[in-house]
C-alpha cells in the first residue's frame, strides 16, 4: 500500500487495507465503523467504513480472503530474518 495515511489513501487501498484487517483478524474496522454510526458522520465525504467493509467483504467473497501474516510485510521488503527477529520482540 503506497500511504500510511488512511485519510489520504484511496477507497480501493482502504479496501484492501480492510481486508489485511480481515486476514490478520484485526478488529478496527468494525470499531471504526461503530464510532461512524455512533457520532453520525462520515469516514470521508460520500464514502464511510461501513461502505469500505462491504467492500472488502464482496472481494474476499469473489476472490477468498488474503492470505497475510504478521511480519509478510517485513519478509518481503527487508528479510525472513528481519522479521523473525521483530516478531520476537512481539511476543516479550
Amino acid at each position: 500500500m503506497p500511504r500510511l495515511s488512511c485519510v489520504l489513501a484511496g477507497p480501493d487501498w482502504l479496501v484492501l487495507a480492510t481486508r489485511v484487517c480481515f486476514a490478520l483478524e484485526l478488529p478496527h474496522p468494525e470499531l471504526y465503523a461503530a464510532l461512524e454510526r455512533r457520532i453520525n458522520h462520515s469516514f470521508k465525504q460520500n464514502l464511510t467504513i461501513g461502505g469500505i467493509i462491504a467492500a472488502a467483504r464482496m472481494l474476499d467473497a469473489l476472490d477468498g480472503p488474503l492470505t497475510w501474516r504478521r511480519g509478510d510485510a517485513l519478509r518481503h521488503h527487508l528479510s525472513p530474518s528481519t522479521a523473525d527477529d521483530y516478531l520476537a520482540r512481539l511476543s516479550v
